[in-house]
């Protein structure tokens, strides 16, 4: 695997400027913005993610939904390039190069696009002055006589000719026209065919050149710089080519070059943090993988042997590595950005001494543990359960970084970023609370800060971490409409400060428990539809023996076809990401004798794009985030069903 450089994948893409690179999901919605396509486009990262890259189009390709045609074809090849019309903010248009590529997992699962986009409006330009001088090249061709100038045709005979050719080579027109071009060079070169690698290499490439002996009718020789220029019509469909035989070489165009290798190095950079990233997913998920494989098949064994302290054990062992891979997947979608946040009013204060035990026990007594908090409430707009993982995530930071002891503190304060110029830069106009969290341990030098929060960049050795955490602190703040910063020296330790959007008070921030498993009275009816197997045979069967009566469907064609029949139903649990038609289609289908019936939607994609092409959920709806457990399940039943 090539070596990382110090450049990180972030950095290196927000600071081309001479390119528009953006990442869109797997259904073409923009996710990311560089400094380039800000620049190209006109456009701030606000008001674009989110939106469909069909926006840069002219009306009538967005008519033709050119953009979903050129996702289709990425999604097909692999890759989708064109050059057309694109329209900035302004409303001006501008010749642009676009190049789509499609991106999968590990799995060749589809999970978005990388788009590239070049302003080629200046390079359009010259084409269009190019084809005006060819126009007067065909007006004013035949009054030039210092250089032989010819058309050919396809194969390469003289279709045309300059009185340049009778001054340079001697011929007369009844001795060239009709004939190869070849008769104009040294035998030796038509031997080794020089005339046709020339041809073949301008109908290739566009244009060839090349110095060699050419050959007068007289039978003497001179030294020449032949170049051969195909011509095109408006279709691209090659006519012929055009000969000049002059003195003076030309090279290659130099800027070609150098556009070339400016390609050429960016997909190399593109392809190593593409590289970093795949692998690192791929080391944390086959460990956790080889744990559950490992241990389901010991216990297998030992269940056989009628060993049962040691099967039970091993399926411990199993589902514990399972949900350490659930929680490496709500990280990587953390960082994406694509976890839902269950947001409201939160007091930092309560909850942070609510952990105030799990984080003494977390850091070790080693190391001291020092809280400074005002006395009133400090109430935030944010997930309760993201902020207690993020705190927990930078105490583990601060811990590693105090390998012999030291001082952990955590304060709350209060910013008012609404003056002129605001006190933190990057941050939007309000009032934040800010959490800070300062350790006095080694610290980070530059190069380490500046990629402190790099996805899978971590310090830690092998096997000591994901390099997930800071990523996905990054990924809650702004999320929850705030930010991250983080100051650090080498010796003198780190503080990272959270501002997170100041909240309003509400009535009660406390989180239930989920309910103990129980029985219902009477015999509740649920449709359960999942298509896969290894999920809605468990489930099933653990709802039945929780006293549900259960109508099993392994697709959303089935389900409807349930919820059309008169069979009674209580709960439906409809599965988002079903083939053909998907959970919430299924729905929204249902006929009107169904529609105040209540449904749970369950989804691996957590902030599921099905959900959002609909209208917005209705009272008696919900949704639950893959994997769960039957706890999980029972309390958003329960919660639905209206039973405390």
């Amino acid at each position: 695997m090539p070596t990382a450089t110090p450049l990180s994948y972030e950095l290196l893409v927000h600071s081309i400027v001479d390119y528009a690179i953006y990442m869109l999901d797997a259904h073409g919605r923009i996710v990311s913005w560089n400094k380039g396509a800000e620049r190209i486009l006109g456009y701030r990262p606000d008001e674009v993610i989110g939106q469909s890259a069909a926006m840069f189009y002219p009306a009538a390709e967005r008519r033709a939904h050119r953009e979903e045609y050129a996702l289709a074809i990425a999604a097909r090849v692999g890759r989708h390039a064109e050059e057309a019309w694109r329209v900035r903010k302004n409303g001006h248009r501008f010749w642009a190069y676009v190049a789509l590529d499609a991106i999968r997992d590990e799995h060749g699962e589809l999970i978005g696009y990388a788009k590239m986009l070049r302003d080629m409006t200046d390079r359009r330009m010259a084409e269009e002055k190019l084809r005006e001088s060819e126009r007067r090249f065909r007006l004013f061709v035949n009054s030039v006589s210092d250089c032989a100038i010819c058309m050919l045709n396809v194969e390469g005979l003289v279709t045309e000719w300059n009185r340049g050719v009778r001054r340079v080579n001697g011929f007369q027109a009844e001795d060239v026209v009709g004939r190869h071009y070849a008769t104009f060079f040294a035998p030796e070169d038509v031997e080794t065919g020089l005339p046709r690698r020339l041809l073949d290499e301008a109908r290739a490439e566009g244009k060839a050149a090349a110095e060699c002996l050419q050959m007068r009718s007289d039978g003497s020789r001179f030294e020449a710089c032949v170049i051969v220029d195909a011509v095109h019509d408006q279709s691209n469909r090659l006519l012929g080519f055009a000969l000049v035989i002059r003195d003076v070489s030309e090279r290659r165009d130099s800027e070609r070059h150098l556009e070339e290798a400016r390609a050429q190095l960016f997909q190399a950079q593109k392809i190593e943090a593409l590289g970093q990233l795949t692998s690192g997913i791929a080391h944390d998920f086959n460990n956790l993988l080889q744990g559950i494989i490992g241990s389901l098949e010991v216990a297998r064994l030992r269940a056989g042997q009628g060993v049962l302290p040691d099967t039970v054990r091993f399926i411990d062992n199993a589902h514990s590595a399972a949900d350490r891979a659930a929680t490496l997947t709500h990280r990587l979608l953390a960082f994406a950005r694509r976890q839902p946040l269950v947001t409201r009013s939160v007091d930092v204060r309560e909850s942070i001494l609510g952990m105030e035990q799990l984080l003494r026990q977390t850091i070790g007594e080693s190391i001291t543990l020092r809280l400074d908090f005002p006395r009133e409430p400090c109430l935030v707009l944010c997930d309760p359960h993201h902020f207690e993982s993020s705190l927990l995530n930078l105490a583990i930071n601060a811990r590693d970084a105090m390998r012999d002891g030291g001082l952990l503190a955590i304060t709350i304060g209060q910013l008012d970023n609404a003056g002129s110029p605001p006190q933190v830069p990057h941050l939007a106009r309000g009032r934040y609370v800010a959490i800070a969290i300062s350790d006095n341990g080694c610290g980070m030098d530059e190069a380490t800060l500046k990629r402190a929060m790099d996805p899978f960049f971590t310090t830690k050795p092998k096997d000591h971490g994901t390099g997930l955490g800071l990523s996905m602190v990054y990924g809650f703040a702004v999320q929850s409409g705030g930010s991250v910063r983080i100051r650090s020296e080498p010796g003198r330790g780190t503080t990272v400060t959270l501002y997170l959007p100041t909240g309003q008070a509400t009535e009660s921030v406390a989180v239930p428990e989920p309910p103990r498993p129980r029985k219902l009275e009477g015999q509740p009816t649920i449709l359960l539809v999942e298509d896969e197997p290894a999920v809605r045979e468990p489930v099933a069967l653990r709802l039945r023996e929780m006293g549900f009566a259960v109508i099993e469907a392994d697709n959303g064609y089935r389900g409807l076809e349930i919820l059309r029949s008169p069979q009674p139903l209580d709960l439906a649990i409809a599965d988002i990401g079903l083939p053909g038609i998907n959970g919430r289609m299924m729905i929204d289908k249902a006929p009107p004798h169904r529609q105040g019936l209540r449904v749970l939607f369950t989804t691996g994609y957590a902030d599921s794009w099905v959900l959002q092409q609909g209208p917005p959920l209705r009272e008696g709806m919900d949704m639950l985030t893959k994997p769960f457990d039957m706890g999980a399940l029972l309390s958003k039943i329960y919660t639905l069903a209206g039973v405390d």
